[in-house]
């Protein structure tokens, strides 16, 4: 059941690093998946004869799906709580990889993977931020950069496990094993117990009758209070039963309720965030043209697929080292999250404009290990810069309306970087796109904070000139009705 923990302060430790466990077990099923999915891309291709363009379509939907779990688990929370979300995912993510183990084409592939398995793992992303945050106040960047780390960890060891799993069992059974992993989502929801956990409301007229007859309950003995007791639960129970019986007009108030509480109305009107949207656009284009088709670039460098598989291993430790480096220095409070954030993405630009013209294996390696560092950087300052400009309450709605932007792009992207590949016989034209949009979004991270400057103040200004607007009434109301007293 959802409580409402923003009452409650925040212990920074304690329990809270069984809530960075479960977000790391998170993060490293979830987008560890979408990460490593350059593998499973490359079997793809191999086994069903496709384009690289109509391949690439099942990463696209993926993260597409991924992200509109992010929005109905921002419902889902408030509606049944974090824990019984996390395991939703863990039993959909499951169910999902099971069943593409059994497809025979692409376009169930589509569906099972992209669709079904996409959604299941976004399911838990963001309950596990949002009540990290919960946990978490002084030390929430250093947090957030422990448990978002499981994305470089998951990349790197699903990236040469699947190789390997692939080798070893082909595709299907690599997928059939992962099912299995997947279902550790499920622990991790069962670690996210609330700051308040649910107290139920005791039956006043048993706590009546027992402060009335005090210690004659034992002397007439537990019976008579347990048969009270039982008929009070059984009369509970059918009351219970008649208000599961939902109509479907009160099913069709409840999926309305959870489509309304998606997204945050006032946030979308922001100029600010809407310029963060615009950034997450950007890093859509990038990430996911690199996340995807890396590894067959590596493949056109002449460089053979067991090296090829290790380009997402090293993508996945740069994560694994960016998100909590980048952690600890925002949690010192040396730079302002949007400058850090900016700086983030300016490297992943600066690293895709070295990786265009090298093609040695070791230069390779050394660029995808850098843009891994910071983008798992900038992905980790994104609840972050939410927080800092918004306020802690907004991170859950911020968090999630950026990574749908971010879905919505990237279900394009990854496609048109495939038939750019088709059509021009490499990926220069693709990643020169990619600069181009880390170049911009830089531009956007560094001027967040003249624009929040900006807006904050004419919105005081608003407020004052309605202030003095209302003062000015009311003292014009006053002198109205002391001149109407004296001439009485």
């Amino acid at each position: 059941m959802a409580t409402g923990t923003s009452e409650t302060t925040a212990p920074d430790g304690g329990w809270g690093w069984f809530i960075v466990i479960a977000t790391f077990i998170s993060t490293f099923l979830s987008s560890g998946n979408f990460y490593s999915f350059g593998v499973l891309y490359v079997a793809f291709l191999d086994a069903f004869g496709g384009t690289k363009s109509e391949t690439a379509w099942i990463g696209s939907i993926f993260l597409l799906t991924f992200v509109t779990a992010t929005a109905v688990s921002t419902a889902l929370v408030k509606k049944i709580g974090h824990r019984p979300t996390v395991m939703l995912s863990g039993v959909m993510a499951t169910t999902s990889l099971l069943l593409s183990s059994f497809a025979t084409s692409l376009y169930q592939l589509y569906f099972t993977y992209g669709g079904l398995v996409g959604f299941g793992v976004g399911l838990a992303y963001i309950p596990c931020i949002d009540m990290t945050s919960k946990y978490f106040k002084k030390k929430l960047s250093l947090a957030l950069g422990l448990g978002m780390a499981g994305t470089g960890a998951g990349q790197f060891l699903l990236s040469v496990g699947n190789q390997l799993l692939v080798d070893t069992y082909g595709w299907r059974g690599m997928l059939l094993i992962l099912s299995a992993v997947s279902f550790h989502l499920c622990v991790a929801g069962a670690l996210l117990r609330p700051l308040q956990p649910y107290q139920p409301i005791p039956n006043k007229d048993i706590a009546l009758k027992e402060s009335e007859h005090g210690d004659d309950i034992d002397e007439v003995g537990q019976g008579a209070a347990e048969d009270i007791a039982m008929s009070e639960r059984e009369s509970s129970e059918k009351e219970n039963g008649k208000a599961r019986k939902c109509d479907l007009r009160r099913c069709a108030a409840f999926f309305t309720s959870i489509l309304t509480s998606m997204y945050d109305k006032e946030m979308l009107v922001h100029p600010l965030f809407l310029l963060q949207l615009l950034i997450g656009v950007g890093q859509a284009i990038g990430h996911a043209t690199v996340s995807i088709h890396v590894v067959r670039r590596f493949r056109d460098f002449g460089i053979p697929a067991t090296k090829s598989a290790f380009v997402s291993s090293f993508n996945g430790i740069g994560q694994l080292i960016g998100r909590p480096l980048l952690g600890a220095i925002a949690n010192t409070g040396i730079l302002k999250p949007h400058v850090l954030y900016g700086i983030a993405m300016a490297t992943c630009g600066a690293g895709n404009l070295f990786g265009m013209y090298v093609e040695s294996f070791e230069a390779q390696i050394f660029y995808i290990t850098v843009f891994g560092m910071s983008m798992g950087g900038y992905f980790l300052l994104i609840p972050v810069v939410v927080n800092y400009f918004h306020g802690k309450d907004k991170i859950r709605h911020g968090t999630s309306m950026v990574l749908q932007a971010q879905g919505i792009v990237a279900l394009l992207t990854s496609p048109l970087a495939g038939y750019m590949r088709d059509k021009y016989g490499g990926y220069e034209q693709a990643f020169w796109v990619v600069v181009g949009a880390y170049a911009v979004c830089t531009a956007c991270a560094f001027s967040l904070g003249a624009v929040d400057t900006y807006f904050g103040r004419r919105s005081r200004r608003q407020a004052d000139t309605i202030t003095r607007t209302i003062s000015e009434a009311g003292n014009l109301e006053t002198l109205v009705l002391s001149e109407y007293v004296s001439t009485v």
